[in-house]
């Protein structure tokens, strides 16, 4: 038989008959599906150029907010003599020059008073010994501010500006002092208006000093160890109050934790008393915060409420904001449209705020400690903050320290042209802008630890908008467009142990702004986005809108010299790579790094952009709508790392990123995750070329509710459908053995897409659906392999997307062509740019078979096309990988390829790849393979230190790292102290093998007195040794989990469709299909199906004749049948005339609503007659059937912007712009048309659906289910049983979580059921419009469908759906039909989504 004759012709490898848009699109809606509301995009306000709508607001943000100074009858009374005083005109100003050695101000006071401007010249000092209120002053000497003499004592001026020394120490706690900055009109010539600075512009003086501390304060914040209650007085910490150096009197605010998307309300309290870990509040609370504390694969996270002491005996205050005019003679030096002189008229401000600013600049030091700021930060004057490090170069004496920071008007805490600086233990609240701004990019190695910001707004309420602001310098860090607690241009700094809660952004490293090439002072200067990355360990980010962690979108850490970079102030040197990817000879710069020990959770989003040699080491991200969030990657420049590494990842998505090998190691998914290939791949100019290779190497799934997919994108054919899934190759699925990614013995996972290429391979004995296995939920209809797959590009140049010649795909086995297929040329961004060429999945079976290809027409692959096979990482880690491969017109040694072939100027970044110096490199070349890699002797990547520049070079040693720039400090890690960093906090406390200590990045020496030990899961007790358990048999919960309800009972937690006390039954086989059996598993608290394909949704539960509980089932079974239990009470609102509705939804928003007296319920809304058994208990019939009046198609739809042919019968546009293509006739509203096809005679009949509008059965029931779910069905049983009782609690989380039945072992008690989950709305900010305006189609049509609204809101789908929609250019109209699909079918299961879905057609 000849080749020919045996050969299989597939002509496009990805083009595929079936389609997976819809199910993708509902993995997507599911994982939104559960997230509460959100703020929309119709929020008034605050972006940079929305000052109107700030102003109109102001009187509230004013009024909401907290300053001390204002409180009645103190310090109200003792500061009523600088408050509020007005403006000094020149004629009334007199000046003092002090001439004495040394003066008081209790002596000055008589001759320099409010209308004096004071000056404290060279080698005088000035002792505040009492009460101060003048002009302003001015001090080239020194000003010593000790203890003061009264309980209550101030200093009220103007300015305050230091270019010698001012000295300011209160450790009497029963003292207060008030350093108040009055709006007097006075403005100093360097300082500006209203400011409290030090500065020193002669490099040959001694550095000026502004030195101020109050009442130490052991600690500035605590956690709650209990939740706090709504309507509770008291609140238990895990610090003792007492030894913090708390008091009664002090005012304190805690921080939101609901899932809630910046939709959270910090509440602010005065302590009333203190009683061990008790505070007794000045109110009640009003409403719940959590206290939470998970471990989980040996990490530990600290979900609890952050508790901030915001009192300080040493406060610096001033008079309220005032708003003032613009002028328009001030000029803009940085092209940013804002200046320092003061307020800068310009199209987007006609004032500015005006509060009080802290600075320290060029020459100078700053010290500020135990102190509060308040009414501080000029919005629209450049460098006007509350505190603000100017250009202080190498500064490691300064500090920011215990300070708290609130109602400020422009940022909290600037480092500007700064380094080594410490930021440590501040509170943040009511800050508007960043809490913590990096500002030019050349800022290096300041350390920010174990600060906590606030934001105690929500985003969404219409007059605070959060704590955003308009009209600042960087629309990015302040504004609602990506508001952040801590904003850097400059990544190359430490933040360890941090928390952020409830900004729009926790951490928001912004790389590429600015150009990615510094700013202001260091513009051109340096190359942030190739910056090697800090420290950034131990920090909590929660409850933001969008993301938590963010590294946006250019994070590509290349080497450098550190301590040449640092004494060149932070700005590049000579060497001319060191703002490349590449060495002179295309190797990789790539400086591996790593984010450690993170927490996030109660986030939108967690990731970043673009990134790459950036790992994430020990990440706890749960509960977030997009646990990882990633575009772009690459493989490691060491050659062997991994990307996610020793993490754990629950309740929600994987948003995996394009380019190279992305490793994920020794990593735990417990529940309801669902990875997705190629996350944002071809959307703008977004990927590469959408053909990654996702590694497996020892991850764990605790339950087998995951699922996988690939992001469809709708700007062309499938792209996004050529990553795969593989386990290393020294791992493999072993029989039962659910913590596996894939059913024993498949290794490998393709899309669909490939399946005719694939299954092809070998008639199906390496390749099969993963449908034929039961499994095709899960996998997206995938393609699972038992051999490893990997992926096979060939990047080529100067061709044209729309022109270029398919390549042909040839495979041999033993000398005979076995099958044939082509694949298309695809491109990202411009159909002829760089980001070009193929792509197709390969399988390893030592050579067995051999790959060939050509181009169309029996072309040669030209010599400078680069091909690239497998990744060298496989070589590297594992074993060198070959394939049998012929490329026709090159040369290819000995007739294959190895993983480790060339790859010099191939990819070092989104930026720098495929360059001319690319051509002809790569497999089959000219050019040797690269040098092997051992892996076993490749440092693990460590946070970042410079061990040489210690010790001699030996480095640093136990629990400490060698400080970079130090010259050679031993610094000690996380939760240690002491001279030799020999005292751990932990080490006092015992937790057993079972517990973590909670304390170690909490920050401080003070051990936690509650909550010290944080429990293994299933682990309970103060110290962790009680688990119930422990005794239970893995067989005894069968398909669940066993979950401790106290230290002494237990209960089965059942996975999705499975119920009972040992959850073993199952309405496989009895239901249509597989969980969820066409139904919607959210659609109450108890979900039914029947065997006819109907489905119940009841809040209450019990059994049903004839129904299968699949979602809510208790102790007794899941299967309906045997003895009745009492009904559910009537619907409200429904008319008792069906001796059967109460068993249904009276709710449901149709126009005829039935009940059967077998136990059915149909919802419809168009009538259609039913048998006996019906009774119609909402809605009348009609006279006569509808039947649609002709309407001419033009006045209802024109222009009509739907597919003129369509291999649907009926084809409808609407007049808003929707298009729909059925198989089958339906009714619509008089929006749409319907332009092809004839409406019939008659009204038909719907076509039955798997939804509750099908009739229960009229077959025999059922009398048992079976006890596991087999892979094919059973014959079916009548069930026997109801559940009893409801799950001990409702579904948390994203849609795709499984809604658990709680099956009591015999102790445990009864627990009642909670409301079913409502359907929620997130905001579309995610989606950048304005970088995809750019960045994609030219004639963009705004008014395509990005978001639609639905009750609560509007819901974000992602990239799935809402890429440009440009039904000009027809981008989406090949996928109308599968969403007029999707909303049938969503129809059916009773989802509220599916009336909206139609807006997107």
């Amino acid at each position: 038989m000849s080749a020919d004759s045996q050969s299989h012709t597939n002509p496009y490898l990805l083009m595929n008959s079936s389609t997976i848009f819809h199910s993708t699109l509902l993995n997507l809606l599911f994982i939104f599906l559960l997230l509460p509301p959100f703020p929309t995009a119709s929020a008034a306000c605050c972006q940079r150029h929305q000052e109107a709508e700030f102003l109109e607001a102001y009187a509230t943000i004013i009024g909401d907010s907290y300053a001390e100074a204002t409180q009645t009858p103190e310090p109200a009374s003792t500061l009523s003599s600088c408050a509020a005083q007005g403006s000094l005109s020149e004629l009334s100003q007199t000046t003092h020059t002090l001439n004495a050695d040394t003066s008081s101000s209790s002596l000055t006071s008589s001759v320099c008073g409010p209308s004096c401007i004071l000056t404290v010249p060279v080698g005088v000092t000035l002792n505040i010994n009492s009460d101060l209120n003048i002009a302003a002053l001015e001090v080239a000497g020194a000003v010593v501010w000790a203890q003061p003499a009264n309980t209550q004592q101030f200093l009220c001026a103007g300015y305050i500006a230091v270019t010698g020394s001012f000295t300011m120490h209160l450790q009497d706690a029963s003292k207060t002092a008030y350093v108040y900055i009055k709006n007097n009109g006075l403005k100093h010539f360097f300082l500006g208006s209203r400011a409290f600075g030090a500065y020193q512009n002669d490099a040959g003086q001694p550095a000026a000093l502004l030195d101020v501390n109050g009442r130490e304060m052991r600690r500035t914040w605590s956690l709650l160890s209990t939740p706090l209650a709504t309507g509770s007085s008291t609140m238990v910490l895990i610090h003792d109050p007492t030894e913090m150096g708390w008091s009664t009197g002090d005012r304190i605010l805690i921080s939101p934790t609901q899932r809630s998307g910046s939709q959270g309300e910090a509440e602010a309290f005065s302590i009333i008393n203190i009683s061990g870990n008790i505070l007794t509040l000045s109110s009640p609370a009003q409403q719940d915060f959590d206290a939470t504390f998970k471990a989980r694969n040996g990490l530990v996270a600290t979900k609890s409420a952050e508790v901030i002491n915001l009192s300080r005996n040493l406060v610096i205050t001033g008079d309220e904001f005032e708003n003032v005019a613009c002028d328009d003679s001030l000029t803009d030096d940085f092209g940013e449209g804002i200046s320092g002189e003061g307020c800068m008229c310009t199209g987007i401000r006609s004032t500015c705020t005006v509060g009080l600013h802290t600075i320290a600049s060029k020459n100078a030091v700053l010290k500020l400690q135990n102190a509060r700021l308040e009414r501080c930060g000029q919005r629209g004057i450049a460098g006007k903050y509350c505190a603000h490090m100017h250009r202080l170069s190498d500064s490691p004496d300064s500090i920011i320290r215990n300070n708290a920071f609130e109602h400020s008007m422009q940022r909290g805490v600037v480092i500007h042209g700064t380094h080594r600086s410490t930021i440590s233990h501040n509170v943040f609240s009511d800050v508007r802008g960043a809490a913590m701004y990096i500002e030019d990019g050349n800022e290096m190695l300041n350390n920010l630890d174990y600060n906590v910001a606030i934001c105690p707004w929500r985003l969404g309420d219409d007059q605070k908008w959060g704590c955003t602001i308009p009209g600042t310098s960087n629309n990015e860090a302040d504004t609602s467009l990506n508001q952040a607690g801590v904003w850097a241009l400059s990544p190359t700094n430490n933040m360890l142990g941090n928390r952020f809660s409830n900004s729009f952004n926790g951490m928001l490293y912004e790389t590429n702004a600015f150009g990615g090439n510094g700013r202001q002072f260091s513009e051109n200067k340096a190359c942030t986005v190739f910056q090697p990355m800090g420290r950034i360990e131990g920090n909590t980010f929660h409850s933001h809108g969008r993301f938590g962690t963010y590294l946006l979108s250019s994070t590509w850490p290349k080497q450098h010299d550190l301590a040449a970079l640092l004494a060149n102030d932070g700005q590049k040197i000579s060497n001319p790579n060191s703002c490349t990817g590449w060495t002179d000879d295309g190797t990789d710069r790539g400086w591996p790094s790593t984010l450690k020990n993170n927490v996030d959770y109660h986030n939108t989003f967690v990731g970043q952009y673009d990134a790459g040699d950036v790992m994430y080491e020990n990440h706890f991200s749960e509960s977030n709508n997009c646990l990882i969030y990633w575009k772009t990657s690459k493989d490691f420049a060491d050659g062997c790392s991994s990307h996610l590494k020793g993490g754990y990842y629950s309740n929600g998505a994987m948003n995996l990123p394009d380019q190279g090998a992305f490793i994920i190691e020794d990593t735990t998914f417990e529940t309801n995750v669902v990875f997705e290939a190629n996350h944002h791949c071809n959307i703008g100019v977004t990927g590469m070329l959408c053909a990654p290779t996702y590694v497996f190497d020892r991850v764990t799934f605790v339950k087998p509710d995951f699922r996988f997919y690939w992001a469809d994108d709708l700007t062309s054919d499938n792209m996004a459908e050529a990553a795969v899934f593989v386990m290393a190759p020294d791992w493999s699925a072993s029989d039962g053995d659910d913590s596996t990614p894939f059913p024993s013995p498949h290794i490998s996972l393709a899309s669909s897409k490939y399946s005719n290429f694939l299954l092809s391979y070998d008639s199906l004995n390496t390749c099969v659906t993963s449908t034929s296995l039961g499994v095709g939920n899960r996998f997206t209809q995938g393609i699972l392999c038992s051999k490893p797959l990997r992926v096979m590009k060939i990047w080529t140049f100067d061709q044209d997307e729309a022109t270029a010649p398919p390549l042909e795909v040839e495979i041999w086995r033993d000398g005979e062509l076995i099958l044939t297929a082509s694949t298309k040329l695809y491109a990202i961004g411009s159909p002829t740019g760089r980001k070009q060429g193929y792509r197709f999945p390969v399988v390893l079976d030592d050579h067995a078979s051999e790959y060939r290809i050509k181009l169309e027409g029996g072309l040669d692959i030209p010599d400078d096309w680069v091909i690239e096979f497998s990744d060298p990482v496989f070589g590297n880690r594992w074993s060198e990988e070959t394939l049998k491969f012929q490329a026709q017109g090159r040369s290819c040694s000995g007739g294959t390829i190895s993983s480790q072939h060339d790859r010099k100027w191939v990819f070092s970044s989104s930026s720098e790849f495929m360059g001319d110096n690319a051509r002809g490199r790569g497999a089959c070349s000219a050019h040797s393979d690269s040098s092997p890699v051992d892996c076993a002797n490749v440092d693990a990547i460590e946070l970042l230190s410079c061990e040489a520049e210690c010790n001699g070079g030996t480095g640093c040693s136990g629990n400490s790292f060698c400080e970079c720039g130090s010259g050679g400090n031993c610094k000690c890690e996380a939760g240690f102290s002491g001279e030799s960093c020999e005292i751990d906090i932990c080490e006092e406390v015992n937790c057993g093998p079972h517990g973590h200590c909670s304390a170690r990045y909490l920050g401080g020496d003070l051990l936690p007195t509650k909550a010290q030990c944080v429990c293994d899961e299933n682990w309970l007790g103060d110290v962790c040794d009680k688990n119930p358990c422990d005794a239970v048999s893995s067989d005894q919960c069968g398909s669940g989990v066993c979950v401790n309800l106290n230290e002494n009972e237990w209960a089965c937690e059942c996975f999705d469709g499975w119920s009972g006390s040992d959850c073993s039954d199952t309405c496989v086989g009895f239901c249509q299909g597989e969980f969820p059996h066409s139904c919607n598993k959210f659609g109450g608290t108890y979900v039914y199906c029947n065997g006819g394909g109907g489905c119940m949704y009841q809040d209450e539960g019990g059994q049903r004749d004839n129904w299968c509980l699949m979602v809510g089932g208790g102790e007794g079974g899941g299967l309906g049948g045997g003895e009745q239990s009492s009904p559910a009470p009537t619907p409200q609102g429904v008319e008792d005339k069906c001796d059967c509705q109460r068993e249904c939804n009276g709710d449901i928003p149709k126009d005829y609503l039935w009940c059967s007296t077998t136990g059915g319920c149909s919802y419809e809304d168009v009538y259609t007659s039913k048998g006996e058994d019906w009774c119609l208990f909402k809605g009348a019939p009609p006279t006569s059937a509808p039947t649609p009046a002709p309407v001419p198609c033009e006045d209802v739809c024109s222009p009509n912007p739907c597919a003129q042919s369509n291999p649907n019968e009926y084809l409808w546009c609407s007049s808003w712009g929707g298009c729909s293509y059925q198989s089958i006739y339906e009714e619509k509203n008089e929006q749409w048309c319907l332009y092809s096809g004839s409406a019939p005679t008659e009204s038909p009949t719907k076509a039955p659906t798997a939804s509750p509008t099908t009739a229960a059965p009229t077959t025999k029931s059922p009398t048992k289910a079976p006890s596991k779910a087999p892979s094919t069905a059973p014959t079916t049983k009548s069930p026997t049983k109801a559940p009893s009782k409801a799950p001990s609690t409702a579904p948390t989380g994203a849609p795709t979580t499984p809604n658990p039945t709680s099956a009591k072992a015999p102790t445990s008690s009864t627990s009642s059921p909670t409301s079913p989950p409502t359907y929620l709305s997130i905001h579309e900010q995610e989606f950048n419009i304005l970088d995809f305006a750019k960045d994609s189609c030219d004639d963009i049509d705004f008014d395509c469908a990005i978001q639609f609204l639905i009750p609560g809101g509007l819901l974000f789908l992602g990239v799935t759906i809402c890429c440009c929609a440009c039904r000009r250019k027809g981008k989406v109209e090949k996928q109308s039909l599968e969403l007029q699909n999707l909303e049938a079918e969503m129809t059916n299961m009773g989802n509220p989504i599916a009336d909206n879905l139609s807006k997107f057609v």
